[in-house]
């Protein structure tokens, strides 16, 4: 009926529902395709999704990146205390599993949908599909006219760049992200214009964008890396990535901070533990997730405008980054707490 309609799932249901915001054309349509197919809405199970199921869909990628589970549960503790549920589904970074989840959201009637997008490319191809349904993004993959949550990617980089060259290191190497990660790039930005400012140039190593196992690339690497001669510091485009980072250099033997610093990115709970204690960059993670809730239930309420949340990332300084040749440098920034 929808594609006969020429509209979205999303879109017939509010048209049945006699949803003010539908235009009388495109009501119309609706109607029209609905006496075509000789549909009758079923007015018992409308009446239970005409007003609100209390129900909003999260999409994530990857729920086994301890930053999305974080995230994940912000979101639900969220919903949950204004009396929302939440449906959840994960992409697995593949784009028909992506439009399979938003579809089978639809189908259960959700009354809005949190979406941490693959890339720009799938959420253009999507953004069809959710028709009119109250949105809001996590992180950059979404066009401009969006609503949005994300830290700030380029000030977060930038921030944790100048810790290092406040340390005195010179050579410094970004590790990881996929060359075609739309993060990788802001992040990268925000390390090249640190660099710039100090007059150096710096080195990146991006993996390969059709890389399946992204951790075990970034392990390679590493132990690839330290074949040969070591920079000062490695700042990893993520957390994971660092850790992997970490697992290398102790199969070669490399001391860290002793011979080389190493800066993550994320905050993720493990980066905290004793034996790791690795400075990292705090995104908010569960700051993000309350508030893109908070955002996404005001157009539930009736809000139309775009929101744009950027949060300002925080540095957490711990024991993995040292003066070259230099110690632990344990400090009270080792807060877990986003």
């Amino acid at each position: 009926m929808a594609a006969l309609a020429g509209v979205s799932p999303a879109t017939v249901s509010r048209v049945l529902d006699d949803h003010p915001d539908i235009s009388p054309e495109t009501k119309a349509r609706v109607r029209a395709a609905c006496a075509q197919l000789d549909y009758v809405p079923n007015a018992a199970a409308r009446g239970l999704t005409g007003q609100s199921t209390h129900t909003i869909g999260l999409l994530v990628t990857d729920i086994s990146n301890p930053y999305f589970a974080d995230m994940a549960t912000a979101i639900e503790t969220t919903a949950a205390g204004r009396g929302y549920r939440v449906l959840f589904s994960n992409s697995r970074r593949d784009p028909r599993q992506e439009l399979l989840a938003i579809e089978n959201f639809l189908a259960r009637q959700i009354d809005g949908i949190v979406i941490a997008a693959i890339s720009p490319e799938t959420q253009a191809r999507h953004a069809r599909l959710l028709g009119d349904l109250p949105c809001v993004y996590l992180g950059v993959n979404h066009n401009e006219s969006c609503s949005y949550v994300m830290a700030d990617n380029d000030a977060g980089a930038y921030a944790a760049t100048r810790y290092l060259l406040s340390l005195g290191h010179r050579d410094i190497l970004f590790l990881g992200g996929r060359e075609s990660s739309r993060t990788r790039e802001l992040r990268v930005r925000g390390f090249r214009r640190a660099l710039e400012e100090a007059g150096l140039a710096g080195r990146h190593i991006p993996a390969p964008s059709d890389v399946a196992k992204l951790r075990q690339w970034s392990y390679e690497k590493a132990l690839e890396l330290f074949s040969g001669p070591l920079p000062d510091a490695i700042f990893a485009y993520s957390d994971l990535t660092a850790l992997k980072v970490l697992e290398a250099a102790e199969e070669r033997g490399i001391r860290i901070p002793e011979d080389l610093s190493l800066m993550g990115y994320d905050n993720i709970s493990f980066g905290a533990l004793p034996r790791i204690h690795l400075t990292t960059v705090s995104q908010k993670k569960f700051l993000q997730g309350r508030t893109a809730v908070e955002r996404l239930l005001e157009k539930i309420g009736g809000r139309r405008e775009q929101t744009v949340d950027l949060l300002e990332p925080e540095l957490m300084i711990r024991s993995t980054c040292a003066p070259p040749g230099g110690g632990d440098r344990r400090s009270a920034s080792a807060n877990t707490d986003d």
